[in-house]
């Protein structure tokens, strides 16, 4: 994996963090919309990521099953 696939990674993973953070604190007292922006970078860093793998779009990332484990677990496959 590229250092710039990492990083994208990275980033990723602490917009989550800190979006869990918030929420735990907020007692889901924060409002819908309080991160908008956050959730637009992370998109913006997914679309990243999923060029630098040869995917046409996030979706198509997240999505592959070649990188999934135990899909015979999974109830709805």
């Amino acid at each position: 994996m590229t250092r710039q696939k990492k990083e994208i990674l990275r980033k990723v993973d602490e917009i989550d963090g800190f979006i869990a953070m918030e929420m735990e604190l907020g007692c889901g007292f924060t409002p819908l919309d309080a991160f908008e922006e956050l959730e637009q970078e992370k998109w913006e860093l997914l679309e990243q990521l999923a060029t630098l793998q040869h995917y046409d779009s996030p979706e198509a990332m997240l999505y592959d099953e070649r990188h999934m484990t135990n899909l015979d677990e999974l109830p709805f496959h």
